[in-house]
């Protein structure tokens, strides 16, 4: 077995110098990485996943490393105010047409910020074999580039029906290889109806030709052998192992017996190598599956999704045996973040729009229509009163409404549609709706509610890269690369208020009082201990009350108490902060809880005692009850003149999580683009911060720690 690994790895280092190019850049002053992208016809993620370290900001000087993706550099320019297409095209020496060209989103006019790329950078005559001297391991890979055709723009193709990538191929005169190369997911997918293919479009002429070894599909296809069918073999194995797909396996042998029995003769290409897309990266390593080990053992342990693990090794949907090879991210890695800025820098992304083609967003929220007789007015009114689920829907949709008619103040152009998902887990009907529509032309999907309907509408629009938006669920979701979480989850709230108490604590008694007889409040108390080791403790009494004497034992008189209190229970609430309000000025307490749940508003508990102890506690929005006029925003006043109310909660949360994509759209390419702008953004009640970590999709991590002040007031500490 160790030979075989041996020949694996063998593999990769002798392929590696074909799978990608790099180029050196040195950052210049007032330059970005977006800007960087722009010149080198790349994407801000791509150089952030070979330079990990600028995601914290680059500084003038620094050396990057840059994806090849056509060899072509552009000269940038960014829109001052002033600019029009007609004044650069003069500026720069080029024409109108050209500019357009190179952007072709400025037919719909140009924008004060808005980075253009204005003509083509001219290479120096001698060109050369000297790059910058940095000792860098992506850079000292470099290998001499393969004959590269000048990429003059992009075309997108839509798939009809019984269409194939060879047909396709035919079509614009270009190789599989050069689609697969701007459409990766074909490296393991099949194309389906439907898909929207990036179909690049080159120029007439080469503009680099280097005599080096190729390894592009064409060239493989060319020269072709015989092969016989052995046992045990799929024509999945077999396809990955001379590095073309089933699909394509299939053109080669269009008379290929369909029951693919042992001992058939088949034609093949004649290298036989590992696909290029397999490739060890840094973050990951080669496994050798053990006996007995299943796929679902695996993902356990990795704590990795089904989709990863198959993007990552396609032939595991022919099944998992022992001795396999298989690709994994290293241990420690798993959970790495891809994208993770500080909730510190805000963004007013309002004063930063220059994308202003119409967005077309996809509501999918359960209003049930199906089970209502709208001609029976009584009856649809008592449904809408005695249905919590209907009633959250349409106060979310109300929200909606607001932020697309404010989003188009700013002069942005939204084209809505709206549709009923009926009720939860739901799949099989949401399949069905998602056939019958073109989801595929959206730029986002916001909902379903539900945890089943939200991750099967990401299931099946990922081969899209069409974003879904989870508005309301906070269970994690480790499946999707396009699945956007915008509540934060219950741990991350747990992790900020320790962190908020951790960084003040030197000074501090930290007394910890944790429910008994529920095991997620034995791994809080775990948690804290962790964190605090001199932590004290009272003595919990069976039935999970606390005496009075016991108590005292853990506070001090001598320093301030900050006391954790963790609990669902209502009677140890009452009981718990009668006792601490009665020393809360003996003792100097202070209240923390890591979730304030609805037990803490029981009329058995009483506010003013929470409010005399100050609580602290984490919450996703700022919980206000309340509108005065201070408070009285915009989207508020708007919304009680429509509607006669203060708006609930719900559809506070509809107005800000849909004002905030229509924002993110407005300033950048896609959403996944603008995830990786540094800051935060707020609006209303709500805030959001989105991480991705190295698998999986993204997770909005902002929240705020709130206050019980004076006066029963809530005020945001942090």
């Amino acid at each position: 077995m160790k030979k075989i690994l041996l020949f694996f790895f063998v593999l990769f280092i002798t392929t590696i110098g074909f799978a990608q190019q790099y180029k050196s850049h040195k950052v210049a002053q007032g330059e970005n990485v977006y800007r960087i992208a722009k010149r080198y016809n790349t994407t801000p993620e791509a150089i952030f996943k070979i330079n990990p370290t600028a995601k914290e900001g680059i500084k003038e000087g620094q050396i990057l490393a840059i994806p090849v993706v056509d060899d072509q550099e552009y000269n940038v320019h960014v829109v001052e105010d002033g600019d029009t297409v007609y004044n650069l095209s003069k500026k720069y020496n080029t024409t109108e047409e050209a500019i357009y060209v190179l952007n072709p989103d400025a037919v719909n006019g140009i924008n004060l910020g808005q980075i253009l790329r204005v003509s083509i950078l001219e290479k120096p005559k001698e060109e050369n074999t000297a790059t910058e001297n940095v000792s860098d391991p992506i850079l000292d890979s470099i290998k001499p580039l393969e004959e590269i055709r000048q990429i003059v723009r992009f075309k997108t193709h839509k798939v009809r029906r019984k269409e194939t990538l060879y047909g396709i191929a035919q079509k614009y005169e270009i190789t599989i290889d050069d689609i697969k190369k701007h459409n990766k997911r074909l490296y393991s997918e099949q194309i389906r109806k439907r898909d929207k293919l990036r179909i690049p479009i080159y120029a007439e002429e080469v503009v680099v030709e280097v005599e080096t070894p190729k390894d592009t599909l064409s060239s493989r296809i060319s020269t072709t052998t015989k092969y016989i069918v052995k046992p045990k073999e799929t024509r999945y194995s077999i396809a990955r192992r001379h590095g073309i797909t089933v699909d394509e396996l299939n053109q080669l042998n269009p008379e290929m017996d369909p029951n693919f029995p042992i001992g058939m003769e088949i034609i093949v290409p004649t290298t036989i190598f590992v696909p290029l897309e397999e490739i060890i990266e840094p973050e990951f390593e080669l496994y050798e599956v053990q006996p007995k080990e299943t796929i679902y053992s695996i993902l356990k342990r990795t704590e990795i999704s089904s989709d990863s693990l198959f993007n990552m090794n396609p032939y595991l949907r022919d099944g998992l045996k022992a001795g396999m090879v298989i690709t994994l991210p290293k241990r420690g890695e798993i959970d790495s973040l891809a994208i993770d800025f500080p909730e510190g820098k805000y963004l007013k992304l309002e004063n930063m729009l220059s994308n202003f083609k119409t967005k077309k967003l996809a509501i999918m929220l359960p209003f049930g229509l199906d089970t209502l007789d709208l001609n029976a007015r009584q009856e649809t009114e008592d449904f809408i009163k005695r249905s919590r689920g209907l009633q959250v829907a349409l106060d979310f949709y109300k929200g909606i409404q607001i932020a697309v008619d404010s989003a188009k103040t700013r002069g942005l152009s939204i084209d809505l549609t709206v549709f009923d998902t009926q009720r939860n887990n739901n799949v099989p009907y949401i399949k069905n709706l998602i056939d019958q529509n073109n989801f595929d032309e959206m730029d986002a999907v916001i909902g379903p509610l539900y945890q089943a309907n939200v991750e099967a509408v990401a299931a099946e629009l990922k081969k899209y890269d069409t974003p879904v938006f989870s508005p309301i669920s906070n269970r994690e979701s480790k499946l999707y690369s396009n699945f956007f979480q915008t509540r934060p989850t219950d741990i991350m709230l747990q992790d900020k208020l320790i962190a908020y108490v951790e960084k003040d604590s030197t000074d501090k008694n930290i007394v910890i009082i944790v429910q008994q007889g529920k095991e997620k409040y034995e791994e809080i108390k775990n948690k804290l201990l962790i964190k605090f080791p001199d932590a004290k403790m009272p003595k919990i009494e069976e039935g999970n009350y606390v005496y009075g004497v016991h108590l005292d034992k853990v506070l001090a008189k001598n320093k301030p108490n900050w006391v954790f209190f963790e609990s669902d229970d209502v009677a140890m609430i009452s009981n718990v902060t009668t006792l601490l309000n009665a020393r809360v000025e003996s003792h100097k307490v202070t209240l923390f809880t890591t979730d304030k749940d609805d037990a803490f508003e029981d009329d058995s508990v009483k506010n003013e005692y929470l409010s005399k102890l100050h609580l602290h506690y984490p919450s996703i929005d700022k919980e206000f009850d309340n509108y005065d006029e201070t408070r009285m925003t915009l989207f508020v006043e708007r919304y009680k003149k429509e509607y006669g109310t203060i708006p609930s909660k719900y559809a506070v949360r509809g107005f800000d999580i849909t004002y905030d994509i229509l924002m993110r759209l407005g300033v950048a390419d896609d959403l996944y683009h603008a995830a990786t702008f540094e800051g935060t953004t707020e609006y209303v009640e709500n805030k959001f911060n989105y991480a991705k970590k190295l698998l999986g999709g993204y997770y909005n991590k902002a929240s705020y720690i709130i206050k019980f002040d004076d006066e029963l007031k809530l005020t945001v500490i942090e």
